[in-house]
């Protein structure tokens, strides 16, 4: 079960890494007009909005995936919780006959 969740988030790593670093638009020189730096701001806000928004339904993904896994593990859980209840009333049952008959051979050796 661990290795299934290892794959989905191994799988969509890179992805939410490459995401969570965009690349932006290089400031320009100094040099250059006020109105062309603003320009260059403005397609940074516009990129990093973009960014924030690839980056939260890369995590929406994510969530999904894991809510997944996680139900998937829990069901595991009550399955091996349901086992191990009825191997300890097994082990109970048998350790019950165990001493009866015990006791039952010490009865006929006594007599």
């Amino acid at each position: 079960m661990a290795a299934t969740w290892i794959s989905i988030a191994a799988s969509s790593l890179p992805e939410i890494i490459r995401m969570a670093r965009p690349l932006f638009t290089r400031t320009p020189p100094a040099d250059n007009s006020q109105q062309l730096r603003l320009d260059v701001i403005g397609e940074q806000i516009a990129e990093l909005q973009d960014a924030a928004t690839q980056n939260a339904d890369s995590i929406r993904k994510l969530a999904t995936d894991m809510q997944k896994t996680i139900e998937v593990l829990q069901l595991g859980a009550d399955q091996a919780e349901r086992r191990l209840r009825r191997a300890s009333q097994l082990t109970l049952v048998a350790t019950t006959v165990a001493i009866l008959a015990f006791a039952l051979a010490a009865y006929a050796l006594a007599r």
